[in-house]
């Protein structure tokens, strides 16, 4: 009997941390933005197995909420506000294990000058098997560039793809922590005398590429930090002033003792700020070293 006791330990141990370490098998976000800065949303959740509740808080007011399971209605309670509170009771089955999420909200996008900032926190709180977003601009918008090599987007690791008309930026993530925050933010803008071109006209869509191209280049090489800094919240910005006053370098304590803020707050605002690439963080004792990364910033 000791050989079948063993293996259904085993297997009841390997059932048991599959489901702790991945309650989502799939998370998909497909957002679309008008030239209002308005998005559609569509998100998809697909269970390990059939739950009974699901939640969700999204960072701004949301409108036109739908849910359902295959066509099937699911019932939910929204909560619309600064944040909105989404609660849902499932009835799901094995087969039957997907929702989908529908709604709009002004929120996603601010306007900063005459650029257009997308920030949308999609975390959920649970482990997620495999993770896609995708964020579609309007037509005629492009994204702002931030250098030569890159543009202003996060995460980094972005793809950036055309359907000929419209510019897509997606993410894929496999196997995502419960504690991983999942925001995503991209920096665009109108681009200027945009058209749909045919074949004939692809030489001077070329040309007229590389002089945009060249202008944003030189335009924004001058003042990268303006850009960057405007995207910072309330705290953000109050950790990286204080990293900035104590000459760009400086202990986390002292960053507590600058701020006034607690411990635990100034842990998750630095972790952000490296996050985003602003600051490296280098391990001292029992505390931190803040270092803000000086090549994006003339300031210094």
């Amino acid at each position: 009997m000791k050989p079948v006791a063993i293996i259904s330990f085993f297997l009841t141990f390997l059932l048991l941390s599959s489901t702790a370490f991945a309650q989502i098998q799939y998370y998909g976000a497909d957002i679309s933005l008008n030239e209002k800065g308005k998005a559609q949303v569509k998100l998809t959740v697909t269970f390990l197995k059939p739950e009974e509740e699901f939640d969700i808080s999204l960072l701004g007011r949301i409108e036109k909420f739908s849910a359902s399971s295959m066509g099937i209605p699911v019932d939910c309670s929204v909560t619309v506000g600064g944040i909105s509170y989404v609660k849902c009771k499932l009835n799901l089955t094995q087969e039957r294990r997907t929702i989908e999420l529908n709604f709009e909200t002004n929120d996603f996008v601010r306007i900063i000058e005459d650029k257009y900032y997308f920030d949308a926190d999609l975390s959920l709180g649970k482990s997620i098997n495999s993770l896609f977003v995708s964020v579609k601009l309007p037509e005629g918008f492009g994204l702002v560039s931030e250098d030569v090599k890159g543009r202003i987007s996060f995460p980094e690791n972005a793809t950036i793809l055309s359907d000929g008309r419209r510019h897509i930026i997606s993410w894929k993530f496999i196997d995502s922590a419960a504690n991983q925050t999942l925001r995503f933010y991209v920096l665009y803008e109108r681009v200027q005398g945009f058209q749909t071109l045919n074949i004939s006209y692809l030489m001077g869509f070329v040309i007229v590429a590389i002089l945009v191209s060249i202008f944003f280049y030189f335009r924004f090489l001058r003042k990268p930090e303006k850009i960057i800094l405007s995207v910072l919240d309330e705290f953000e910005r109050k950790v990286f002033d204080a990293i900035k006053e104590a000459g760009g370098e400086v202990n986390q304590k002292k960053v507590v003792q600058a701020t006034n803020l607690s411990k635990a707050k100034v842990s998750r605002v630095v972790k952000s700020l490296a996050e985003r690439g602003l600051i490296e963080i280098e391990r001292l004792g029992r505390t931190n070293k803040l270092k803000i990364v000086k090549k994006k910033f003339k300031f210094f």
